[in-house]
């Protein structure tokens, strides 16, 4: 890839667990700690949720008597708004209490070293956490015993370009990159190119550009397609796009794409799994590509992702009814 553009993603899956896992999903592994076992961990409780209060000093008492080191951040919104990192070097399990917000703030935590990191989901959807609150205690006993598996959910990295020049800044998002007119009265035009070669132009609200992981959440409200969380893969889904031939493309993972302003009466806004990064004018530009390494998300064997899907998006039909000839 070119200095101009985030780095590609890593063939191997990082640095932490390792070892095929037998009927593990595609993609996935083994939880396997990186010191050969779990000694201490980090808990980011939404402290905003009331049922979150009531669970951290059980999830806590929990962890002790496993003989680990705990550490509580009581209120991740609070780590959200701050943008603060997070040092991992001395963490090897991270434990969110919260919703699927509450997993991205942590991804953006350790989003230079990404550290295993597993959902108890008290929010409404909860694609990212994948531990029920009834039974956090069963699943954290797995991840205990070495029975939890590593899924590495593939990252996109941005920059701006302005006037010609990118800036060092990189932004790093697990679910997507959106750049829209925000609440600007009305529609901009984007131009999308890959390594180079000009895709198409917009003249839309803005454009979703997500991970597999992503497709599940803006991109599926504004009409993408759902990916395997296992894949490696970008969606580029347009956001009420003027021209209804313009649909949702799924690109390789090692594309170079380039999102660029060409014409906007107001400023368009970049945002980062939901967290506004930053303002574009007519002529700056997004350059997006893979990150060179993906986060470990942790869940459990029996965890099954389809009948979650079927649950949050209410898919309807009975999967025993036979079809007839």
């Amino acid at each position: 890839m070119s200095e101009s553009h985030p780095s590609r993603a890593a063939a191997d899956g990082g640095e932490r667990g390792s070892g095929p896992s037998h009927g593990a999903r595609p993609g996935s592994q083994r939880f396997q700690p990186a010191n050969g076992e779990i000694r201490s961990v980090l808990l980011l409780a939404d402290g905003q949720k009331s049922r979150v209060q009531e669970a951290v000093g059980e999830v806590e008492s929990f962890l002790a008597d496993r003989g680990v080191t705990v550490a509580v951040h009581p209120d991740v919104e609070a780590l959200r708004v701050s943008g603060g990192a997070v040092a991992g070097d001395d963490v090897d399990l991270v434990v969110v209490l919260g919703g699927d917000g509450s997993v991205l703030t942590a991804a953006q935590a350790f989003h230079a070293r990404p550290v295993p990191t597993i959902g108890i989901n008290f929010g409404r959807v909860g694609f990212l956490a994948s531990l029920e609150v009834s039974a956090w205690r069963a699943g954290l006993v797995e991840v205990f015993e070495g029975r939890a598996v590593v899924e590495y959910r593939m990252r996109l990295e941005a920059r701006i370009r302005r006037a010609g020049v990118v800036e060092p800044a990189v932004m790093c998002a697990m679910n997507d990159v959106v750049i829209s007119r925000g609440e600007a009265p009305k529609m901009a035009a984007f131009r999308l190119s890959s390594a180079g070669r000009d895709v198409s132009s917009y003249r839309a609200d803005g454009l979703i550009c997500s991970t597999p992981s992503g497709s599940t959440a803006y991109s599926l409200a504004a009409g993408g397609p759902i990916l395997d969380p296992a894949l490696g893969a970008m969606v580029v889904t347009p956001i009420s796009a003027h021209a209804l031939a313009m649909r949702p493309l799924v690109l390789d993972p090692t594309a170079e794409l380039e999102v660029a302003v060409i014409d906007s009466p107001s400023p368009v806004s970049l945002d980062v799994d939901g967290q506004r990064m930053a303002s574009l004018h007519t002529g700056d530009a997004v350059l997006l590509g893979a990150a060179s390494a993906p986060y470990p998300l942790l869940t459990i064997p029996s965890f099954d992702p389809w009948q979650r899907l079927r649950d949050r998006l209410g898919w309807a039909g009975r999967l025993d009814e036979r079809v007839e000839d």
